[in-house]
């Protein structure tokens, strides 16, 4: 929970330490409308950054702010924190309410994506209940998914099915006293000509394709995920981008979500205008601005233009 675990001086834009970082956050969670306010500075002859100003609100109503080290709850209580701890983790709900904790729980659901895919070798010295960014430890969390829920395994198998229609099993083999290593198997209709290979022989967007399917099978048991996959379509054929965006969208209907970021044609027109935002600057200088792509005049289609820069531009 301490700044200097996550803030480094490249984090701030071009290294520029002397400005303040911000971030904000709003999310609509069981009802609730929250917002998460936090903003770093790094001052001179600092070891790492300390936090300026943190703010949790629910509908509208302070939960807590506090500037520097100074907190304040609601509009009564004050203390003292470290200005090198986030106040987040650490302030709890009063019974019987449970708006952090319904925040906490959210925050904790998301998931970071940028696939490198040759780094997913399929071989697992232990589990793992966190997809880390590069998704290197995908069969570390797969053999946890699939130990601690095994009926999950039936919703993986039908997304993949989707995706990848010769599929047929995947299973953990045993290398070494405690590793484990992914063997997948293809194979015709009625299991003719069936053939096993190891999971790091698959391609780029294939190795993708079971993300997706890792996703989905995480939510079907219970585990709500919001993805935030950059570039999904980084590794995929123009004919498969549609097929793996499809798949991951219908993570909303089992109370997940699925962001995407990319350029791609293809991959934007999976997405209608209103649940499209294009994110601008002017200039390396100047911050990124959201914009709703429904508020947004253009004429006819639109990546063509996106083209003729009426979009962004």
């Amino acid at each position: 929970s301490r700044v200097g675990q996550l803030i480094s001086p490249s984090d701030f834009s071009f290294n520029r330490i002397d400005r303040p970082m911000r971030f904000e956050l709003e999310a609509t969670v069981a009802g609730k409308r929250y917002q998460y306010d936090i903003s770093f500075e790094w001052p001179d002859h600092f070891r790492e950054a300390r936090i300026l100003d943190e703010k949790v609100s629910v509908d509208g109503i302070n939960v807590f702010a506090r500037h520097h080290s100074q907190v304040r709850l609601g509009s009564e209580a004050e203390f003292g924190l470290d200005w090198h701890v986030f106040a987040l983790p650490v302030i709890n709900d009063s019974p019987p309410t449970r708006s952090l904790q319904q925040l906490k729980d959210y925050l904790a659901s998301i998931v970071l994506l940028t696939p490198i895919p040759r780094q997913m070798n399929g071989f697992s010295s232990q589990p793992s209940v966190e997809l880390v960014e590069d998704a290197s430890n995908f069969a570390s969390c797969l053999r946890a998914l699939f130990e601690k829920k095994p009926a999950a395994y039936g919703a993986f198998d039908e997304a993949i099915r989707e995706l990848i229609p010769d599929f047929e099993a995947i299973e953990n083999v045993e290398r070494g006293k405690d590793g484990r290593q992914l063997m997948v198997t293809f194979g015709g209709p009625g299991g003719e000509n069936s053939f096993t290979i190891e999971f790091d022989a698959l391609s780029d967007g294939e190795k993708c394709f079971f993300i997706a399917a890792y996703l989905q099978a995480s939510i079907a048991a219970g585990f709500p995920v919001v993805c935030m996959w950059d570039e999904p379509d980084n590794h995929l054929s123009m004919s498969e981008i549609g097929h793996l965006i499809a798949t991951l969208r219908r993570s909303s209907r089992r109370g997940g979500q699925f962001i995407a970021t990319s350029h791609h044609p293809e991959t934007v027109r999976r997405f209608s205008d209103e649940n499209t935002i294009v994110l601008t600057r002017r200039s390396h200088l100047d911050p990124t601005i959201p914009k709703l792509l429904s508020d947004i005049c253009y004429e006819g289609d639109l990546v063509d233009a996106m083209i003729r820069d009426e979009v962004v531009g």
